[in-house]
């Protein structure tokens, strides 16, 4: 549903908002993936500048660092992205080479989406779209084909699964 905010408990768990979080958040990067395929293994490419598959995902999709808990379709819809993309590495790392699969956090970014939470955003840490963009493709600009499987921030840092 278009007005439906994250759970803050198990009780406002709703079927179709949690399996529209799944879809957009983890299934799509998936048929993407599957699609883009052929056009990678074409792709002019080697282990210092491999080809890049890059997806956007969540500080809060990190199991890892789940410290609040709530959100349980975002966050779960994440966690599932973060999980098909480390498959995705593996899978390609064998049969694709000289191809890095990174997983990214772009930061809190001003959209719409972000709105209703940023008042809990520190001084200095809520981007515009561009700047998160540009942080990003910096960040892409010096991955390999040895980080495919990673999982970092716009500043590049790792993040725990």
């Amino acid at each position: 549903t278009e007005t439906a905010q994250p759970e803050k408990a198990l009780r406002q768990m709703e079927t179709e908002f949690f399996l529209q979080n799944m879809q957009i958040n983890a299934l799509a990067s998936l048929l993407i993936a599957k699609h883009i395929k052929p056009l990678l293994a074409k792709a002019n490419r080697s282990a210092e500048h491999p080809a890049i598959f890059a997806t956007i995902s969540a500080r809060v999709g990190s199991i890892t660092d789940n410290q609040l808990g709530g959100w349980y379709s975002y966050r779960m819809s994440k966690a599932a992205l973060n999980m098909g993309m480390k498959n995705l590495s593996i899978e390609w790392g064998r049969s694709l080479k000289e191809v890095c699969v990174v997983v990214m956090q772009p930061g809190t970014v001003n959209t719409q989406l972000s709105a209703p939470f940023q008042g809990n955003v520190a001084e200095g840490h809520l981007f515009s779209p561009a700047y998160s963009a540009e942080c990003l493709l910096e960040v892409l600009s010096g991955m390999t084909a040895a980080q495919s499987g990673s999982f970092v921030d716009w500043a590049g840092e790792s993040i725990p699964w």
